[in-house]
């Protein structure tokens, strides 16, 4: 890998950190965004949309609710995408390093807003005296500061880490391969997992069954499971259309008796 390379993979990593304070939610640091813009920088687009792909599967249901931390899938996606298609390698290499870098710069994200929550109370004593100048002064410095850092630990990692990154590839035993290409293949399927655990009610169960149908055997014969789950979900439908139709005329009754009442 070049030093220009290194240094633009750098700057992308960068981006996606950056992307949600200044940019709004641009979505740059999603995998399939990543993925295109490495395989950009090094020359094969088409890999790198296939792995930014496969990654963004398995991290399509990691998103931050309340106080629980998102993993930081934008620096992740980012240098796996990058030791992935420079090592000539495929998801399992990307998954490989991916997800601990993912993990790590996640930590050292919490540490750099704890740093920078030291700057909150000379933004309130400005504030109070009418320097307001200093609420955007911090803010382009914090951004600064965020680009600079994972624009470096990215270019350092990947331009002198680039042979070590080949020489764990290369020395992998045949088990560990197999491994990790299997674990490839299972992590979608974590992915959707998350997603559904978050969006899903009982009440769009049948409906999801119904979608999912058609995109599994486009282009196949219908298998007697795929018509045996599409009539189970359509059975689904009418029993909640029943059921809520029921408690909708008992609700209505009671409504009319209590009108009876005070008549």
């Amino acid at each position: 890998m070049s030093l220009i390379q290194a240094l633009f993979i750098g700057c992308v990593a960068a981006l996606t950190k950056i992307e949600g304070g200044w940019l709004g939610e641009a979505k740059l640091r999603e995998p399939i965004v990543t993925g295109f813009l490495v395989g950009a920088i090094l020359g094969d687009i088409e890999k790198g949309l296939i792995i930014g792909a496969q990654l963004q599967l398995m991290w399509m249901g990691a998103v931050a609710i309340g106080p629980t931390a998102q993993l930081d899938i934008g620096t992740g996606g980012t240098i796996g995408a990058a030791a992935a298609i420079s090592t000539g390698t495929g998801a399992e290499t990307a998954i490989m390093f991916g997800v601990p870098v993912a993990i790590l710069m996640q930590f050292m994200a919490a540490l750099l807003m704890t740093f920078y929550s030291s700057f909150m109370a000379k933004v309130d004593k400005d504030i109070l005296i009418g320097k307001y100048s200093s609420i955007s002064f911090y803010h382009y410095l914090v951004g600064i500061c965020d680009f600079t850092m994972y624009a470096l630990l990215t270019f350092v990692a990947m331009y002198f880490g680039n042979d070590l990154i080949n020489a764990i590839v290369n020395g992998l035993p045949a088990w560990a391969n197999s491994g990790l290409t299997a674990v490839s293949v299972m992590l979608p399927c974590v992915g959707f997992a998350l997603l559904l655990n978050i969006i899903m009610e009982k009440d769009l169960v049948p409906y999801f069954i119904l979608g999912f149908i058609p995109a599994a055997f486009v282009g196949r014969d219908l298998s007697m499971i795929a018509i045996v789950a599409m009539a189970c979900a359509l059975a689904m439908i009418i029993f909640q259309l029943r059921t809520k139709g029921g408690l909708t005329q008992i609700k209505e009754a009671a409504t009319n008796s209590d009108d009876e009442w005070e008549d």
